[in-house]
C-alpha cells in the first residue's frame, strides 16, 4: 500500500485532464480492441489464513525477482504502469495496480497497459464515487482491491460491494468485517503473528 499523505490530488486530477486531451476515453475504450491482455482473475482464497502478494521494487531488478517469486505468489503489486506492461510479457501472475484512482479514465488506462486487478483507497473518495469507479471497474473486468484504514473506509468499501479488502494492519477491524471476505495486509518488520492475535491467526502478506 501507498502512502499519499504528501500527494497533491489536485495535480493528480490536472495530469487526467491533460491525458485526456491527449487521448480521450474514447481513444482509450477503442484501443482495448488491440490490447492482447484480458484482465485475469486473482486466486486469492476467502477463509485463506495466508493470501501471499508481493509488491515489486521500481528498480532495474523488479524483473529477475518477479521470475524467482513467481511460483510462491499469487499476485503481484505495482506502482508503475509502464512497469505493468512490461512484467505482463513475461510471468503469468495477475498484476495489482496500486495508484490513486480518482477517475475512470485512470481504469480504461489500466486495462491498455494489462493491469488485471485495481487499488481504491476509501479514504480518498467520497461515498457516490468510490461506487461508481468500484462498479465501473467491475464492468470493465478489473478486480479491485479496497485498502481500509479506519471504521469509515471499511463501511464505504462494503457499500461499494468490495470482495477483497487490504487491511494496512489494521487488524482490530476483522471483528467488524462481514464474513466471506477476502483478506490481505502487508507484513512489516515490526508485525508478527503473536501481535495479531487475539483478531484472527496467522492473516497476512509478504511484501518484499
Amino acid at each position: 500500500m501507498q502512502d499519499f499523505k504528501g500527494l497533491n490530488i489536485a495535480q493528480i486530477k490536472s495530469a487526467i485532464e491533460t491525458k485526456k486531451q491527449s487521448f480521450d476515453a474514447q481513444w482509450l475504450g477503442k484501443s482495448l480492441a488491440y490490447t492482447p491482455y484480458q484482465p485475469r482473475p486473482l486466486d486469492l482464497k476467502r477463509n485463506e489464513s495466508l493470501n501471499s502478494i508481493h509488491t515489486l521494487p521500481n528498480d532495474k531488478d523488479f524483473l529477475l525477482q518477479a521470475k524467482e517469486l513467481e511460483k510462491n505468489t499469487q499476485a503481484f503489486i505495482v506502482e508503475s504502469l509502464e512497469l505493468a506492461s512490461y512484467l505482463r510479457r513475461y510471468v503469468y501472475t495477475p498484476l495489482i495496480y496500486d495508484f490513486l484512482i480518482l477517475d475512470s479514465y485512470q481504469l480504461l488506462e489500466a486495462l491498455v497497459y494489462g493491469v488485471d486487478s485495481i487499488m481504491l483507497y476509501p479514504k480518498y473518495l467520497e461515498q457516490k464515487q468510490l461506487k461508481e469507479l468500484s462498479d465501473y471497474a467491475l464492468k470493465t473486468g478489473l478486480e479491485r482491491v479496497f485498502c481500509v484504514e479506519s471504521k469509515e473506509d471499511l463501511t464505504k468499501a462494503i457499500f461499494a460491494k468490495a470482495d477483497i479488502l487490504n487491511l494496512c494492519g489494521q487488524f482490530s477491524l476483522i471483528p467488524l468485517i462481514p464474513k466471506q471476505k477476502i483478506l490481505i495486509s502487508p507484513t512489516s518488520e515490526n508485525t508478527t503473528k503473536d501481535s495479531i492475535n487475539p483478531y484472527i491467526d496467522a492473516l497476512d502478506a509478504h511484501i518484499i
